[in-house]
């Protein structure tokens, strides 16, 4: 007797090879087959060798679990089933998640399934190879399917780069937050960046108006000298920029000052003990009585300085910190409050009173804190344009359609203003400021239906257009890069768990964030860019990925 290893999918070498969703389901109808139809008659009908059968049956046979677990995945549903739970735990827990395939391995061990299907790290590799190279193969297929039928748009990208330590280019459009760029570079010069814009710009019909990022120079460059478009300044890089400059230097102020002020208050005391313990001696030393009230109010005068000394320092550390919130509460088209229109001088006076401030209160703070502070006005020019380039784009909105001065008038003062407002809201923090700020949006948007009976003499369907054109303005404006700062948290988070990320898993990432990651209104970011919903990407992979490869097994067979 000597033992022979068989493998799971396939007979012979030479020999057809069968898959285990066929193998499954002929032992299943021979055990179910009537009494008088020998295991001769049936291989020969079903058209397989009986030695195979005999194989297959012996396998089954052969397996370590209950009979009942045995019965359950030997069978046509049973092994359905654990595709799908395998196909599951592989998306779950390192496609859509950040675990390993090691996690996976442990997982389908721990759970018992290991009799069923093969859970060592080599086979579950393969397995995740083979998603990664599905995942691919349907983001390519939806994605030229989807642009066909796809209405053009005008759109805004976010960009900026992370490392791993590899140079990865990031782009994303804000509005659907689906990703067009996510490759790696050899570098993140202008040139780069444009070759890897216009490879993903000529897969759809869109058209970049303006690119959101940080003030680095090659991506003003790409999007001023490449792509010429207009260029919107990061409103957050502004405020971290202030942070980093003066938020330590003023704290330590603080804290001196502090110190300054306890000591002073401390040589209050003595003077006083001493004072007293003169005053009730019954021997008194001769000579002139020591002049205690002087040196009290000495001390006194000094606490008092240090006291306002300290409370000058936290006057400026906290001036300093409601500037910077002031800036991003008023770098707004509209006003959040009221819903009127703030255009480029008013918020160009908004934000020099802003800086203003902030010179004020770090007047005595290095050079070096002060550069920060001018590094981040000189951007004050770049979104006062941004302002001035959101109504542009608005004029030319409006204009295209040809609209009467009553439905212009509307567009300009309610409608748009009113979904700008609600754009704000979703990302406020404050409970009660994001209430505040949704209900004067309402009442901008109720005024379709209250302006001089304005809906009854306009159809439905006319002011179904005229809310997704006003939808549209709002999200002209961005301010912001965070859709890309976020998923480049995401992107080092995957590194560190997994150590590396190489051009296939990181393509198949894209695809799992572009179709698969739904918000909670249970949409995907390609339905959103798109607006056409895509085809299920995990009903997908379960159509095309193998099923789970069996556990290697030992038969003791004759030699």
């Amino acid at each position: 007797m000597k033992t022979i290893y068989i493998e799971s999918s396939d007979t012979a070498s030479g020999k057809q090879i069968w898959k285990r969703a066929d193998t499954v389901k002929l032992v299943s109808d021979f055990e179910s087959r009537e009494q008088n139809v020998s295991q001769r008659d049936f291989a020969k009908k079903a058209g397989i060798a009986r030695e195979t059968l005999r194989h297959w049956l012996a396998r089954k046979n052969s397996i370590d679990a209950h009979p009942v677990l045995i019965e359950f995945f030997e069978h046509p549903v049973g092994i359905a089933f654990l595709h799908r739970l395998v196909t599951s735990a592989h998306v779950s827990f390192t496609k859509a998640g950040t675990a390993s395939i090691h996690n996976v391995s442990d997982f389908l061990d721990r759970s018992g399934l290991s009799p069923f299907v093969a859970s060592s790290y080599s086979a579950q590799r393969r397995v995740s190879a083979q998603l990664d190279e599905k995942i691919i193969q349907f983001g390519r297929d939806e994605g030229q399917r989807l642009a066909r039928q796809m209405p053009r748009k005008i759109i805004t990208l976010c960009e900026d780069e992370t490392f791993h330590p590899e140079i990865c280019l990031v782009a994303i459009e804000p509005v659907s937050n689906f990703i067009l760029v996510e490759r790696y570079a050899t570098n993140r010069e202008a040139k780069t960046w444009d070759e890897a814009v216009s490879e993903a710009l000529d897969k759809f019909p869109v058209e970049v108006i303006q690119i959101a990022s940080d003030e680095g120079r090659s991506l003003i460059s790409h999007a001023l000298t490449c792509l010429k478009v207009h260029h919107s300044p990061d409103c957050f890089h502004v405020i971290h920029e202030i942070g980093k400059g003066t938020c330590g230097a003023l704290m330590s102020k603080v804290k001196k000052a502090e110190k300054e002020y306890e000591k002073a208050v401390k040589q209050i005391q003595p003077i006083e003990q001493e004072k007293k313990r003169f005053d009730t001696a019954d021997n008194r030393p001769r000579g002139r009585r020591p002049q205690f009230e002087k040196r009290i109010e000495r001390a006194q005068t000094q606490a008092q300085q240090a006291k306002e000394c300290l409370d000058q320092a936290r006057l400026n550390h906290e001036t300093v910190r409601s500037a910077k919130a002031e800036i991003g509460n008023v770098y707004h088209p509209y006003n959040i409050e009221t819903g009127r229109r703030q255009d480029s001088e008013i918020v160009r006076n908004l934000l020099g009173d802003c800086f203003d401030r902030i010179h004020t209160a770090t007047a005595d703070l290095s050079d070096r804190c002060k550069k920060r502070v001018n590094k981040a006005q000189r951007v004050v020019n770049s979104m006062v344009a941004t302002i001035t380039f959101f109504f542009q784009m608005i004029d030319v909105y409006l204009d295209n359609m040809q609209l009467s001065d009553r439905d212009s008038h509307l567009m300009r003062n309610y409608l748009i203003p009113g979904y700008y407002l609600k754009q704000a809201a979703r990302k406020q923090r404050d409970v009660d400021r994001k209430a505040e700020i949704l209900q004067k949006a309402h009442a901008l948007l109720s005024m379709v239906n209250v302006l001089d009976g304005y809906s009854d003499v306009v159809s439905d369907c006319k002011i179904e257009e005229l809310e997704k054109t006003a939808r549209r303005c709002a999200q002209l404006f961005q301010r912001s890069s965070s859709c890309v700062e976020g998923r480049n948290a995401q992107l080092a988070l995957r590194h560190q768990g997994i150590h590396r990320l190489s051009d296939r898993h990181l393509k198949a990432s894209t695809v799992m964030h572009n179709y698969y990651i739904k918000r909670r209104d249970g949409t995907t970011a390609a339905e959103r860019f798109f607006e056409a919903k895509p085809n299920d990407l995990f009903e997908y992979l379960l159509d095309n990925v193998d099923y789970p490869a069996r556990p290697r097994t030992r038969l003791k067979l004759a030699a």
